[in-house]
């Protein structure tokens, strides 16, 4: 019989690398030789009979077994079932039937090799994940607990599986989190303490959307809360020393020009309050305010018997008031503002019309927090004295915004700045 079958699976197109008379030798060839399938009959030479050897070779090594046999009553049936059999061969039997049976079984045993493979690199991932992951079926009762989610409650797999989900993970919900798209949470541990963590709950779902189940993701985000607090408060800290620096460098350019005091700040102000009407940011409206409180730094380089002389000044005198631009340019270039604070203190006299100074720049090259920044300068100077005149007020300041809109100073600036005034009844 076993010399007739081989011929057959040769013709067929199989290999066969060996027969064995007893269960005892099919165990051993197929230890040695591994083959793709085994096809055995149930009665064997021998102690083994084909059934024993069938589960013995399935429990050792994996292989697929077709059982062969004349024997095909229900209690030799049933038996040969408990060993997994892939397929069961009555004799006598075609060589279609045969070729039939043994594709079968190769593409069983072939998908049954995949998804075992599949299911082993699932299972090392999950095990290797940072992430707790809790996998309950569908009536809500966990089947799955990978080795972070054993460390993060506290509570060994054991314990976990079999429990019902929402017994085992407890977690009041929170907000968002923006940047992941989960949701923050604070987990509540079977141990009695809590944790801050990141889930994402998702169904699992069949081909037809029913529910298979639910899986819940979470990860401990303490550390990483902890250290966002640590740099908001540095970055606070660091907001804090800038408001000094700036404070220090606004009370030193006031301290030489005791005449202009207070001038910084109401220009800063008003400049501020002007981006903030035109829609700036928070952000850049800061950096306005910032460069207007320290906008005139550079007078430190003008002599005090200028600054307080009681008369016009004459064209070198105003040579050097000008140059207080680019002095305040050298002193704020190296400091590392979040704004451009040198830069807006470097074009804050420069005009539309290119008849500023100390670059006599278009519209083009000029900053529009630093037109912002001049117009504020022009409206303040005029609403305070100076040492060679009384102030014109401010109906003449705001005469010569409107004189010199689109020409000296930015049109929508100076709409701004009206409005601002005449509408909005702002105040210095």
């Amino acid at each position: 019989m076993a010399i007739d079958v081989r011929h057959r699976l040769t013709r067929l197109g199989y290999a066969v690398v060996g027969i064995a008379d007893t269960g005892e030798q099919a165990v051993d060839m197929a230890g040695e030789l591994v083959p793709d399938l085994i096809l055995m009959d149930i009665m064997l030479a021998g102690k083994m009979d084909g059934v024993e050897a069938a589960a013995c070779i399935r429990d050792r090594y994996a292989v697929p077994v077709v059982f062969l046999t004349a024997h095909s009553d229900r209690a030799t049936l049933r038996r040969a079932g408990g060993a997994g059999p892939y397929g069961y061969l009555i004799k006598p039997f075609e060589e279609r039937e045969l070729q039939s049976a043994l594709e079968i079984a190769l593409y069983k045993s072939r998908m049954e090799r995949k998804l075992a493979k599949t299911e082993r690199l699932t299972a090392v991932t999950l095990k290797c994940l940072g992430e707790g992951l809790l996998t309950a079926d569908e009536t809500g009762h966990v089947v799955f607990a990978n080795p972070a989610a054993e460390r993060l409650l506290g509570v060994p797999a054991a314990a976990i599986v079999g429990q019902p989900l929402d017994v085992v993970y407890r977690a009041t919900p929170g907000e968002a989190n923006g940047a992941t798209e989960r949701e923050v949470a604070v987990l509540h541990c079977p141990g009695g303490h809590d944790v801050p963590v990141e889930q994402t709950t998702s169904p699992i779902l069949d081909a037809r959307g029913t529910s298979l189940g639910t899986v819940v993701v979470f990860r401990d985000v303490s550390l990483r809360q902890a250290a966002e607090r640590a740099l908001r408060d540095s970055v606070a800290n660091l907001r804090c020393a800038l408001t000094e620096t700036v404070n220090a460098l606004t009370v030193t350019s006031e301290k030489r020009d005791p005449f202009t005091a207070g001038h910084q700040q109401r220009v800063s102000h008003l400049a501020a309050a002007l981006a903030g009407r035109l829609g700036l940011s928070e952000e850049e409206c800061e950096g306005i305010r910032v460069a207007g409180l320290v906008h005139d730094i550079g007078k430190i380089h003008v002599p005090s018997e200028i600054l307080a002389k009681p008369e016009a000044l004459n064209a070198m005198e105003m040579g050097i008031v000008h140059g207080h631009c680019a002095v305040g340019h050298e002193i704020l270039k190296d400091i590392p503002f979040p704004w451009p604070v040198a830069r807006m203190v470097l074009e804050h006299h420069e005009r539309m019309d290119g008849s500023g100074y100390p670059g006599r720049l278009g519209p083009e090259a000029v900053l529009m927090a630093s037109r912002i920044l001049a117009l504020a300068d022009v409206v303040e100077a005029m609403n305070s004295h100076r040492p060679y005149r009384v102030a014109p007020g401010r109906e003449a300041a705001l005469a010569e915004i409107r004189s010199g809109r689109g020409r000296l100073y930015d049109p929508d600036v100076v709409d701004c700045c009206l409005e601002l005034f005449l509408r909005d009844g702002y105040r210095f």
